[in-house]
Formats: C-alpha cells, structure tokens, sequence
C-alpha cells in the first residue's frame, strides 16, 4: 500500500513540474487513482468482514453441534452407569446368597459328620 502512495506522490510531482498538457489534470487522475483504489479497498474489506460472519456463524453452529454431542454423550454414560450399577448390585446380592447358602450348606455339613460319627461309634 505505502507503494501505491509513493508511487502516486511521485506522478503528481513530476505532471506539476513541466509536463505538457494533458486531456486529464494529474489532480484528476491522481483522485480517480484514489477513488478506484478506495474502492477495491472497501470491497475487500467488505468481503473479509462477511468471511468474518460466515465463519463466527460455522462457529455457532458447530459449538451448538458440540454442545449437542456432550449433552448426548453424558445422557448415555450416566444410562451406561445407572445399567452396570443395577447388574452389579444383582450380581453382589446373588454372591452374598451363594456364600450363605455355602456357610449354612458347610454348619450342616458339620453336624451331619458329626451325627454321622456318632452313629458310627455305637
């Protein structure tokens, strides 16, 4: 950009200093020079600025989609949870009846050995 200007400058200077006449002013066509260049300027500026809104909009979208996939996420790990929880609660009920079960089956075991001994001793 510190070109275009200098370059400008520059053309102005030496139109002023001697050179014929011409059908345009070196004014008018710096200004125009100006103009042209302006407006190139203002279109890319407005073009980076819908890039920018176009992209804080994917933005928005994809942090909603984010936002989306955790809640998603969270809901099925906690039903995950909840399910190995329950199964493992089932599964620690059934092993305290096996292990009173076997306690108890053992005591009778005992007694009857014992019986057993004592019918044989007589």
């Amino acid at each position: 950009m510190a070109s275009v200007t200098s370059t400008s400058r520059s053309t102005r200077s030496s139109r002023r200093s001697g050179a014929g006449p011409s059908s345009t002013s070196p004014t008018r066509l710096s200004r125009s020079q100006e103009k042209e260049e302006l407006s190139h300027l203002n279109d890319r500026l407005a073009a980076y600025i819908e890039r920018v809104r176009q992209l804080e909009n994917d933005k928005s979208s994809m942090l909603l989609l984010l936002e989306e996939k955790e809640e998603s996420t969270t809901r099925e790990t906690a039903n995950v949870r909840r399910l190995y929880e329950t199964e493992l609660a089932d599964a620690r009920k059934s092993l305290d009846v096996l292990a009173n079960d076997r306690a108890r089956l053992q005591i009778e075991m005992g007694h009857l050995s014992e019986e057993h001994s004592n019918l044989q001793a007589r």
